[in-house]
């Protein structure tokens, strides 16, 4: 005895265009880092630093709704200002 399949679900309203998504109403927005926003894409910028002073630096941009960059550019203009 065969067994009837019941059709696909429809699927394709799930699916988002490249370009074409849109943040929920309900989802916060942050502040785009002055620096970042005028570089465009950026240039990579790697180093390794101690894990201590990693999950500090993650902790403390995260409390304060910043991306790692924002803070990464902050402290250096704060630094550059204080050491001319």
């Amino acid at each position: 005895m065969a067994t009837k399949k019941s059709p696909a679900a429809d699927l394709s309203a799930l699916v988002a265009t490249k370009g074409t998504a849109v943040p929920t109403k309900d989802m916060p927005t942050r502040a785009v880092a002055p620096a970042a926003a005028s570089e465009g894409s950026g240039q990579p910028l790697n180093f390794r630093v101690p894990s201590e002073f990693r999950r500090r630096f993650k902790t403390y941009a995260a409390q304060h709704d910043m991306k790692l960059n924002e803070l990464l550019f902050k402290a250096f203009e704060d630094y550059a200002r204080r050491h001319p």
